[in-house]
């Protein structure tokens, strides 16, 4: 699989909230890090973290608007984000960077825009 594919993929499995799949994209030392919430450090913290951000919203949707491979390795996506929490509409958009390895999502950086 592509890059661009891997990283097609971690939106789709992300908008299912499907922690399996999204576990099978990273390595057990992937790195993620993001202005709003933090450093995390390996893949089990990872997707604690996910299933904490996911289980605070009744709905939630990432929509990638462009994706390109800026360098071999590094995949840029613009998104826009909307979700429902605790009856708020909350919707933004970032950036976010995935580092892909030998098919495999070493690290995340999300920056605001």
């Amino acid at each position: 699989m592509k890059n661009i594919e891997i990283a097609q993929k971690y939106f789709e499995y992300s908008n299912m909230s499907d922690f399996n799949k999204i576990t099978e994209l990273f390595s057990e030392t992937s790195t993620y890090s993001s202005q709003n919430t933090w450093l995390y450090l390996w893949v089990v913290s990872i997707i604690e973290m996910q299933k904490r951000f996911h289980g605070s919203y009744e709905y939630l949707n990432w929509n990638i608007i462009n994706i390109k491979e800026e360098k071999p390795w590094i995949v840029k996506i613009d998104f826009e984000f909307n979700g429902i929490k605790d009856w708020w509409k909350i919707e933004f958009s970032a950036i976010e960077y995935l580092v892909i390895l030998d098919g495999i999502i070493q690290h995340v950086e999300i920056k605001n825009k």
